[in-house]
């Protein structure tokens, strides 16, 4: 069982529901924190959740620096880990993230199961959540908060930071949500 298998079985099984809404968005790979890290499956709609997938032949080493990356950004997250690594993978991720296990089938079918589910996380950073926004949006943003004037030439790194002063977390959040969404390209 590799990341593959997994992947395409939480696609197919857990997020079946959320390809087939118009008002959701599933990413492969979104990256995040300046792309210090990549986020294995994304899910927007009302909230951003993260799903990482650990499969049987991945390892945990890079887990620790991940809960942390994605702990600053995603309002949920859900640890997909194979049974080989969830004893282990559970001393790591934090109280808040849910967890589902998978397994491989006698007949090489991928089951999953659930283990724990993800609660609200608590400590999102309005810079690390504003740095998902692109220049353009920045600027929109800040029109909206009638903040666009001495901002418009500002690099987009100055950018993340006025946005985050000017804009409550909270709003914050349904903002970058609702760009990522009407993103119509998403490599630059």
């Amino acid at each position: 069982m590799n990341d593959i298998d997994v992947r395409n079985a939480v696609h197919k099984k857990l997020l079946k529901r959320h390809h087939s809404d118009a008002d959701t968005l599933v990413l492969d790979e979104l990256g995040i924190c300046l792309g210090a890290c990549r986020v294995d499956i994304a899910v927007v709609n009302g909230i951003l959740h993260g799903y990482e997938l650990k499969s049987a032949k991945d390892t945990l080493e890079r887990l620790p620096a991940q809960v942390k990356y994605y702990s600053a950004v995603m309002d949920k997250v859900t640890l997909v880990v194979s049974d080989n690594h969830y004893e282990e993978a559970k001393k790591i991720v934090p109280d808040w993230w849910g967890i589902k296990v998978v397994t491989q089938g006698s007949r090489g079918g991928i089951h999953i199961t659930h283990d724990r589910a993800e609660k609200a996380n608590r400590s999102i950073d309005p810079l690390r959540l504003a740095q998902l926004l692109w220049k353009e949006e920045c600027l929109t943003l800040l029109e909206k908060w009638d903040s666009l004037k001495g901002n418009k030439s500002k690099p987009r790194f100055k950018l993340w930071e006025v946005v985050t002063q000017v804009v409550p977390k909270s709003e914050l959040q349904n903002e970058v949500r609702s760009h990522l969404k009407q993103r119509t390209s998403w490599r630059t």
